[in-house]
């Protein structure tokens, strides 16, 4: 059996590995058309920043490594032009040679990820515009801040990547401008309460957040960027643009071989990850997966996951028996910046009711360890509950200290349907006053839930 895994980073790298171990007689080749085939993108704001000072450090296994550990051939620089499960073949071009040629496969695993999204606006060519997707684009980045004489950088996006990347240039003691339509960061993760305090850190780190949108990217003589025009006719001098807007899917390939593409915009895929075509499994950013409570379809790009989705592919594409299968994706993300941790699990309040559920939110503030204690820090706990049964649907936690972890608490009482009674009841959380409060924060907001769940109850009758 030959089997064909197209796309590197997580996903691709992992369900490589995968099949190996799955069906040690197999013959896997993994294609990747960069240079690099295992990469941690997530470390990519610190290596801007300068505190990971090496290149070099974000690549987890060079092709070489990768072969002699993993089993799987590499083939870097090779980009698939088309894939033909029809015919048990595909096309690949060496971009080294510029040749093409055909090369037959029995099963075919698609990790081809997902794409920086661009603004669409005039200008967006210009030199010192980027996005931050790969190892390419950081050193890009990197170079241009050390050979450009950059005094003020405009980042437009929110999200965490707009976060991450505005902290990274007050780390080398540039000037940072977050655009945002909200006018505020972490929208449609954090409540406009819970993102108070990032906000605070923010804009304390001498950080501007508008409430603007980039119309037009304007540049000097030499083609290169010279200041933004945006929706509201303002003019922003800078002499580097990060765009951090989110990103889309890596279909192209897919639809080349007739793959179904969700209503998402990701491939289609079973609970084995197998695609509309037989012989083609697909993994990692590029899929839509069911998300856990409600089962809907989403995109979920993030590395944990697209691990788990790749073994599954790899697993079922090796034939491996019995055949393996992917439940559904507890949404949670993290991010620290500027001091603040932020953190969320699950449904938001706006998910919930959009998904017919009768929820409500609740937010409180709490400490992190014993008050008393030194290094105590202010906690905000925001918890989305099913008022009827008092199923806790989502969480998100802010603070100095104990937010992210602690977050990682909710994952399995989410998964698993925990109503916030069993929270304040059966839950035995730790307690030591340097490291958690007698009562935690979890067990606060649970205890406020089930008031205010008990109060619309009794406004109900």
């Amino acid at each position: 059996m030959r089997i064909a895994v197209i796309g590197g980073t997580a996903s691709g790298p992992a369900a490589a590995a995968e099949a190996v171990r799955a069906n040690p007689e197999a013959e896997v080749v993994l294609y990747e058309q960069g240079s690099h085939v295992s990469v941690g993108a997530c470390e990519i704001p610190y290596f801007v920043a300068d505190q990971i000072p090496e290149a070099s450090t974000l690549e987890i296994l060079t092709p070489e490594q990768f072969e002699e550990t993993r089993g799987a051939a590499v083939r870097v620089r090779h980009r698939v032009e088309a894939i033909e499960p029809e015919k048990g073949r595909l096309v690949v071009e060496s971009l080294v040679h510029g040749s093409r040629h055909e090369e037959p496969f029995d099963r075919f695993i698609l990790a081809t990820g997902a794409h920086a999204r661009r603004l669409g606006v005039d200008g967006e060519d210009a030199g010192g515009v980027f996005t931050v997707r790969g190892l390419e684009d950081a050193v890009a980045v990197k170079n241009w801040l050390e050979s450009e004489p950059v005094q003020h950088v405009v980042i437009v996006g929110g999200g965490f990547v707009g976060v991450e990347m505005a902290e990274a240039m007050r780390h080398r003691g540039l000037r940072a401008t977050i655009l945002d339509p909200s006018g505020r960061v972490l929208r449609g993760v954090l409540s406009d309460g819970m993102a108070g305090p990032m906000m605070e850190a923010i804009h304390t780190a001498g950080v501007a957040v508008r409430a603007e949108r980039v119309s037009r990217i304007e540049t000097d003589g030499h083609g290169r960027v010279a200041f933004i025009r945006t929706d509201k006719g303002e003019k922003i001098g800078c002499q580097a643009v990060i765009v951090g807007i989110g990103i889309e899917p890596r279909t192209e390939l897919a639809k080349s071989a007739r793959v179904k593409i969700g209503m998402t915009g990701g491939i289609a895929v079973d609970d084995q990850m197998r695609t509309s075509q037989r012989h083609v499994w697909a993994c990692g950013d590029g899929i839509e997966v069911p998300r856990v409570v409600d089962g809907k379809k989403i995109l979920w790009p993030l590395s944990p996951i697209a691990r788990r989705t790749s073994r599954v592919a790899a697993r079922n594409a090796a034939g491996a028996k019995p055949a393996d299968s992917f439940a559904s994706v507890t949404p949670s993300v993290a991010v620290r910046a500027f001091g603040i941790e932020g953190a969320a699990v699950g449904l938001t309040l706006e998910d919930a009711q959009t998904s017919g559920f009768d929820a409500e939110a609740i937010e409180i503030k709490h400490w992190s360890r014993v008050s008393t204690m030194p290094g105590a820090k202010r906690l905000h706990v925001s918890y989305v509950v099913e008022r009827g049964s008092g199923r806790l649907l989502g969480g998100s936690l802010v603070g100095e200290e104990g937010a992210a972890l602690r977050a990682n608490v909710l994952v399995p009482w989410i998964r698993h349907g925990v109503a916030v009674r069993e929270i304040v009841e059966e839950m035995d959380l730790i307690y030591n006053p340097p490291l958690a409060p007698a009562i935690d924060a979890l067990r606060v907001a649970a205890s406020a839930a089930m008031r205010a769940i008990n109060k619309s109850k009794k406004s109900a009758r």
